[in-house]
């Protein structure tokens, strides 16, 4: 029978829970980019709670992306410095922390927003340097990995799916040519660096035209098959029980996971522990994603741990996601 807090394999590390904690806006810093003390006593509170992993909140490449202002910036000054800290932090709790690599917008130095269909094969080839640089600089900062976000509506969930790009060369077209982009990213990374990789891919677009469950389980097959060593499932649409009381993405991370030999993770507003372990303990799913809880309550999986609590504090009133910060308007965590 699994349990929250069985110690178990991720990929190549060894981890305390099967949480994984997934990263979102990053509001407490100066203009210049430098972090406040929030949020490394944030970091702390999450790393010493029992959670299993961490996801970094987003960062950027380009200052002008269009999230540039609510996530953190590869480029800055002081980015090694402070990263550095904060994956100390993880560390001192043995827990593994990967960056977050989250591009909108691709800018190709004159235009802004340039297209799936519009970026020139030298504008590919520089966007996968940028990512590729990235990655090493995430190493240089002690992560142990990163996280590409190509889900929700990040610019490279828009490349590889059909209802955006309508490319006529390799980069476009069947499934494979269009997962190229990020393919040859994983597979470049993964030979010349020691970390881990992993992709936030949508499981389900939920566009006539878009990324089907289907596809999405061809394409992550495919990241598998390039060195991909986990997957974090995710949706631009919504991830709740059909009327019927199915749940069709619990059923596909489910099928995902006994179809492949990489780790997958399960997100969805997951708060409830024991809708959790029922998850779990019904399916082949081994690891479950929670990104707003732990800005209402950093620890609440102490008192998960404890027994005292089975539920989180978040009533997911999506505020934090809507005005893009990294504190709670409801449970007051600005100075957690």
């Amino acid at each position: 029978m699994k349990n929250i807090f069985d110690k178990c394999k991720f990929g190549n590390f060894d981890i305390q829970s099967r949480i994984i904690r997934s990263g979102m806006w990053e509001s407490q810093k100066s203009e210049n980019g430098i972090l406040d003390q929030a949020v490394f006593n944030r970091y702390e509170n999450i790393a010493k709670s029992g959670v299993g992993l961490i996801n970094s909140e987003f960062f950027c490449i380009d200052p002008r992306d269009r999230f540039a202002k609510y996530s953190s910036n590869v480029n800055y000054k002081g980015f090694v410095k402070d990263y550095n800290e904060i994956t100390n932090i993880a560390h001192k709790y043995n827990v593994p922390i990967l960056g977050q690599l989250a591009i909108f917008w691709y800018n190709d130095g004159l235009n802004q927003k340039v297209t799936p269909n519009d970026i020139s094969f030298e504008g590919i080839r520089r966007f996968q340097t940028d990512v590729i640089l990235a990655a090493k600089k995430f190493e240089f900062a002690g992560f142990d990995g990163i996280q590409i976000n190509m889900g929700n509506n990040f610019y490279l969930s828009n490349f590889i799916n059909p209802y955006f790009n309508q490319r006529e060369d390799k980069y476009g077209g069947k499934t494979f040519n269009r997962m190229r982009i990020v393919l040859e990213i994983v597979r470049v990374i993964k030979k010349n660096y020691d970390i881990h990789v992993n992709v936030k891919l949508n499981a389900n677009d939920g566009r006539k035209g878009g990324i089907g469950f289907d596809e999405s389980m061809e394409m992550c097959k495919l990241l598998e098959e390039y060195g991909a060593d986990s997957i974090q499932l995710t949706s631009r649409s919504n991830t709740f029980p059909t009327s019927d009381g199915s749940n069709p993405f619990i059923d596909y991370a489910d099928k995902l996971s006994g179809d492949t030999n990489i780790s997958i993770i399960l997100g969805g507003r997951f708060n409830d522990k024991d809708n959790i372990e029922n998850v779990l303990n019904t399916t082949n799913i081994e690891y479950i994603s929670m990104s707003k809880p732990f800005v209402a309550e950093p620890d609440f999986l102490v008192n998960w741990k404890a027994g005292t609590s089975s539920e989180t504090k978040c009533i997911n009133c999506k505020n934090c996601y809507s005005k893009k910060v990294s504190t709670c308007f409801v449970n007051g965590t600005d100075n957690v």
